[in-house]
């Protein structure tokens, strides 16, 4: 058996499997970010550890099991976001988050350091942003030069949930793809950008995807019940985990997870662009093979902010609590499809890929008196199957084939979701029997790992299943072919408002 943990945006999930890919218990743990200014978005490490360790420790005691059978622990976790040691290990500040902004300025300074174009070619990220590790820490050292001169250790959440369970201090070139820091061709830091940010001494050695980096400390042995010879197995990145989860090691199959971002991700042997827009690209888990992950900011977030903020539904506080997602869906799918002309820009915290538009903002266009909740509600179901489409198109151009769209997170749970997305992107859409694919993705490397399958193509297919397929409506698409172009168009009206109006001016 083996344990695993999933680090996201705004919850946990740790999950126990067995050899055959089957979950004996998951638990989901969440935590709020916090967000001192506009844009900024912080959390205290110890919440993320918290977190992982009281969830181990909760599957272990309720999926049953003898834990004298459980072999390892593996894990992923968010990219970007930034924890910071002393050299007492202990947090010098908040982690700065993926999703943190303030780096904007910061943005400017280092396009005229060294170009887009060569950042691309040595990091294979197509923009330079305000997302990437390598800025947050820019930041950090232009505006908090005390707390820049005491950092010992540099980490990316799932290094540092290793470095709690273990005390070894080591990252892979997967999970640090989208920091900046390193030249993945090589999988070596980038001496240039070690140099420029002045962080030598203070990254974590990269290790192969999958190394077995040591055995949990005594005190987390004793506290999860579990054996000390129990192997802590170095895991990635959460999108990258989620491709291995969904089966997605060969080209052909596109991965879409829909979290509180969205993720689309295909496998390739080599990189070769050939699109007008750069598409980002970093090492896979699969030696040997990259990923282009082209990604959006906001997806299943927005749903949640509506949810929470704008219909009071859930939210701390009020009277109507519990996990209502499914009468909110049932309410958008008796919705016709085009939401009878309501459109949404779904930017609340930035576009990204393609725009890649830092100062863009969420806007809903149409807004009649006709329209109610379960309008909005299938409008923001439209909004990430438009940015999806984008997306899709831009991988076409890029020279990819696409044969299905395997479907995985939380928006996956929604039948009415995956059918808007089918028609608006007119491919097949196939339901993951397991949701939580970054997890099972850890259990597959694990088991390989472990010695349970020889490879992991072996491991796939006896682990990975999938579930129910959707197929493009023709009547559907009619309606989202003029909705897709009105999305389209409203972006580049909008555009030059919202740099003209920065919510920083107003």
């Amino acid at each position: 058996m083996y344990l695993t943990f999933d680090v996201g945006t705004t919850s946990v999930k740790t999950a126990l499997y067995n050899r055959s890919g089957k979950i004996l218990h998951k638990v989901i743990r969440s935590y709020t970010l916090d967000s001192p200014k506009v844009d900024w978005y912080e959390v205290d490490p110890e919440i993320y550890w918290q977190a992982v360790i009281e969830g181990l420790k909760e599957v272990i005691l309720k999926s049953g099991v003898d834990p004298k059978g459980i072999k390892s622990i593996c894990g992923c976790s968010q990219g970007e976001t930034v924890i910071l040691l002393d050299n007492r290990d202990q947090p010098i500040r908040p982690a700065m988050v993926w999703l943190d902004k303030r780096a904007r300025k910061e943005v400017d300074e280092l396009r005229s350091a060294i170009g887009e174009e060569e950042f691309f070619r040595v990091t294979g990220i197509s923009e330079i942003d305000t997302t990437w590790s390598a800025l947050k820490l820019l930041w950090l050292k232009k505006n908090e030069k005390d707390t820049y001169s005491r950092i010992s250790k540099f980490f990316l959440i799932e290094d540092y949930i290793v470095y709690r369970l273990t005390g070894m201090f080591c990252s892979t070139a997967s999970l640090l793809s989208s920091s900046a820091l390193v030249d993945i061709y090589k999988k070596k830091y980038w001496d240039w950008m070690v140099d420029f940010l002045g962080i030598k001494g203070r990254l974590a050695p990269i290790v192969e995807e999958g190394s077995i980096v040591g055995r949990i400390k005594p005190e987390i042995s004793s506290a999860l019940g579990i054996s000390r010879e129990v192997a802590v197995v170095k895991g990635s990145m959460d999108q990258t985990m989620g491709v291995v989860g969904a089966g997605n090691i060969k080209p052909g199959i596109v991965t879409e997870i829909t979290g509180s971002a969205m993720a689309v991700v295909t496998v390739v042997d080599k990189i070769e662009p050939s699109g007008k827009v750069p598409v980002p690209y970093q090492p896979h888990v699969i030696p040997d093979t990259y990923i282009l992950l082209p990604f959006a900011l906001t997806a299943g977030m927005v749903y949640k902010w509506f949810r929470e903020q704008i219909l009071k539904s859930g939210a701390e506080g009020t009277d109507e609590g519990g996990d209502d997602y499914e009468k909110y869906n049932r309410l958008a799918a008796a919705i016709k499809p085009g939401s009878e002309g309501l459109v949404l820009l779904p930017y609340l915290a930035g576009a990204s890929y393609p725009e890649n538009d830092t100062y863009a903002k969420g806007v809903f266009y149409g807004v009649t008196l006709k329209h109610g909740r379960a309008h909005f509600v299938r409008a923001i179901m439209e909004a990430i199957g438009y940015m999806l489409k984008k997306i899709l198109t831009v991988l076409v151009e890029n020279g990819v084939e696409i044969k299905e769209i395997r479907s995985m997170g939380g928006g996956a749970r929604s039948d009415t979701w995956l059918q808007i997305k089918s028609d608006i992107c007119n491919y097949p859409i196939v339901k993951m029997l397991e949701e939580e694919a970054p997890s099972l993705g850890a259990a597959v490397i694990s088991s390989v790992k472990m010695g349970d399958y020889a490879t992991v193509e072996d491991a796939v297919k006896a682990m990975v299943r999938t579930g129910k397929r959707f197929l493009p409506d023709p009547d559907s698409q009619k309606a989202y072919a003029v909705g897709y172009e009105l999305y389209c168009e409203l972006y580049r009206s909008v555009k030059p408002l919202f740099q003209r109006y920065r919510i920083d001016m107003i």
